[in-house]
C-alpha cells in the first residue's frame, strides 16, 4: 500500500501530476485546486497517496493533506460514489467544510459540488453522519455541539430530513420542518417524520 510519496514534480497539468522518484515517475490524479497550490516544476512535494483498485480499473491519485486523503477515502463508502466524484468533493471543499455540511445536513451545500444532486446529498447525509465523527476527519467543534444539543438522536434527524428531501422539499424548508416539530429522545423516525410533515402540511 503505497501512503505518500516524495520526489521532484516533474510534469503538472491541470487534472494530474509526475512527481520522480528513486528513478520512477509516478502519475497522480489530483484535485485541481491542489496542483495551482503546488510549487513550480522541479521543485521536491510531498503528497499522500491513494491507490485505487477494482477489476478493471486502477489509478494513483494524490492529496497534499492528509485530511484530504482521508475525505476522499470516506466519500467512496457511499453508495454510487467512485473516485471521481469523490475527488470533485476534495477540490470543491475543504474536509472541515465537509463535515460541517453533513452535521447540519447542509444540502445546499452539498449541492454545490458537481455531479451530486439533491437526492445524492441526502444520501451522503445518511450514510455518513454516523461514520464521520469514527473516522480520522476532525469534525468542527461548534458543528459537534450543534448536533448533540438536539432531542432526537442525530440517525433520525438525518433520516427525516433526507426523506423530506426526497419527497421535493427544499432543504431550508425540511430542516424548519424538523426544528418545529420538538424532536425528541424518545422519537423514532416515523415519529418524528410525521410530525414534520404535519408542520409543513399548516404553512
Amino acid at each position: 500500500m503505497i501512503a505518500s510519496i516524495q520526489g521532484r514534480l516533474v510534469r503538472k497539468t491541470e487534472e494530474h501530476v509526475i512527481l520522480e522518484q528513486g528513478g520512477i515517475g509516478y502519475l497522480l490524479d489530483v484535485a485541481p485546486s491542489a496542483i495551482a497550490s503546488l510549487p513550480p516544476v522541479g521543485e521536491t512535494v510531498k503528497l499522500y497517496a491513494y491507490l485505487h483498485v477494482r477489476e478493471n480499473e486502477i489509478g494513483l491519485f494524490g492529496f497534499t493533506t492528509e485530511d484530504q486523503k482521508n475525505l476522499f477515502e470516506l466519500l467512496q463508502t457511499v453508495s454510487g460514489v467512485g473516485p471521481r466524484l469523490a475527488l470533485q468533493v476534495v477540490d470543491t471543499l475543504t474536509p472541515d467544510a465537509f463535515a460541517l455540511a453533513i452535521l447540519q445536513n447542509d444540502i445546499d451545500k452539498l449541492t454545490q459540488v458537481k455531479g451530486i444532486g439533491k437526492k445524492g446529498a441526502a444520501r451522503m447525509v445518511l450514510e455518513l453522519t454516523d461514520k464521520l465523527k469514527k473516522s480520522a476527519i476532525a469534525v468542527p467543534e461548534f458543528a459537534a455541539k450543534t448536533i448533540h444539543a438536539q432531542g432526537a438522536g442525530d440517525h433520525e434527524v438525518s433520516e427525516v430530513i433526507a426523506a423530506l428531501l426526497v419527497l421535493g422539499y427544499s432543504s431550508s424548508e425540511a430542516r424548519d420542518a424538523v426544528k418545529r416539530a420538538n424532536p425528541c429522545e424518545e422519537d423514532t423516525v416515523e415519529t418524528l417524520l410525521r410530525r414534520a410533515l404535519g408542520q409543513l402540511a399548516i404553512l
